[in-house]
């Protein structure tokens, strides 16, 4: 095709642009090749009329789209690029597709973008192949799967562990430091606290107390349970020190008497409470029943009818089924090793966070009586709301 024939049906003559001007004018171009072969010297441009040596009209004020030859890199759009390679091949001049195109394309990217259409059949690079620049991983896709599977099976393996069960398994041998590089920048896993889990804990049995429980109403239900509190306990977790440095805690009493609560809470609160300087044993929690807890509930069905209870062998008593059912109340069980199941144990963990953050108990003449008012202001019936809740059963909207 006649290269005039195919600019004017790109550019139209009754649309005049400045940045494609019709081929009886000369095409402005305000800088040189960006990089001319040595002894050789950019071709001088004619002008309109007059002398050689005339310049070149000014650049339009919107000429903000041209690139300058002093710049490294010039990103492209890909239509452009398409458009670019195309022309090629169909045989224009690179000056002709400049011109065409209102870009200034250097000589090089011409050349960049034919060996990568040449290479791939495709103009554009391959995003993969950006990431799969540079030096290459020393664990391939199996080795990844290897340690993701092993972690997640056994996941208190140590560094040095970790790489002989590797090496046992792939022949992939690498240093302690790799492996925990690798682990926590490619595989994303890190080393944390791990909760504790009983290998006890019956899923099943789990799921169906969840079955059961998920149509009563959380007002019918009423949880207890016993807590106990040492010095040993109230110590703070985590203490500041300099850089390099042990820091230490100190007990102020080594063998301090033990002080055990026994709450019982509804979705409303506190219901009844027990405290004693010893273990409750299976005759405290008895007499607590049908002293204190009982006779502030309601024969089922009602509002506190149901006394839900962990499977502690005080909950099992010999007289504890008895005693609910003379008063009408019906006991339920959790399933075993479930504490997420027990508003209640959430209600303990606030109460310990308070007693160490206050340090109430480090100098205090009447330790019972500093716990009771703690265990007030912190098990509120907003408090009891959001544990109840939070442990799934069915609250009513607040």
């Amino acid at each position: 095709m006649n290269k005039l024939f195919m600019y004017d049906l790109m550019h139209p003559p009754d649309r005049y642009n400045l940045m494609h001007p019709p081929v009886q004018y000369t095409p402005y171009r305000p800088f040189p090749p960006p990089c001319p072969p040595k002894n050789q010297h950019p071709t001088k441009q004619p002008t309109h009329t007059g002398s050689i040596n005339q310049l070149a009209p000014a650049p339009p004020s919107d000429s903000h789209q041209l690139h300058s030859c002093k710049m490294g890199f010039v990103m492209y759009h890909p239509a452009t690029k398409v458009a670019a390679v195309r022309m090629l091949i169909q045989g224009h001049e690179q000056s002709f597709i400049r011109t065409a195109l209102g870009e200034t394309i250097s000589r090089q990217s011409f050349g960049r973008w034919m060996d990568l259409y040449q290479q791939t059949r495709c103009v554009i690079r391959n995003p993969d192949d950006y990431e799969q620049q540079g030096r290459p991983s020393l664990l391939s896709d199996s080795d990844s799967k290897f340690m993701i599977q092993l972690v997640k099976d056994e996941p208190g393996l140590f560094l040095d562990e970790i790489r002989e069960r590797l090496y046992d398994e792939n022949g992939t041998l690498l240093c302690v430091e790799t492996i925990h590089r690798n682990l926590v920048v490619k595989l994303s896993i890190t080393l944390k606290k791990p909760g504790t889990i009983n290998i006890r804990k019956c899923l099943i049995k789990k799921f169906d107390y969840i079955e059961k429980m998920c149509f009563i109403p959380a007002e019918f239900l009423v949880f207890s349970d016993e807590c106990a509190i040492c010095d040993r306990d109230l110590l703070r977790t985590f203490a500041r020190a300099p850089k390099g440095t042990p820091s230490a805690r100190f007990i102020v009493n080594q063998n301090t008497d033990r002080i055990s609560v026994l709450p019982a809470i509804g979705i409303g609160g506190i219901l009844a409470m027990a405290m004693t300087d010893s273990t409750f044993v299976g005759k405290k929690w008895e007499d607590f029943l049908e002293w204190d807890l009982l006779p502030r509930m309601n024969r089922y069905p009602n509002r506190h009818s149901i006394l839900v209870c962990d499977n502690a062998q005080i909950h099992k008593g010999s007289r504890v089924k008895s005693i609910c059912i003379e008063a009408g109340i019906l006991i339920k069980y959790l399933p075993p090793y479930c504490p997420e199941l027990n508003p209640i144990e959430l209600c303990f963990s606030a109460f310990k966070s308070k007693l160490r953050r206050s340090r109430i108990l480090d100098e205090s003449n009447d330790p019972e009586w500093d716990i009771c008012e703690t265990i007030d202001s912190v098990i509120t019936p907003e408090v009891c709301y959001r544990n109840f809740r939070h442990c799934g059963y069915s609250v009513p909207p607040s």
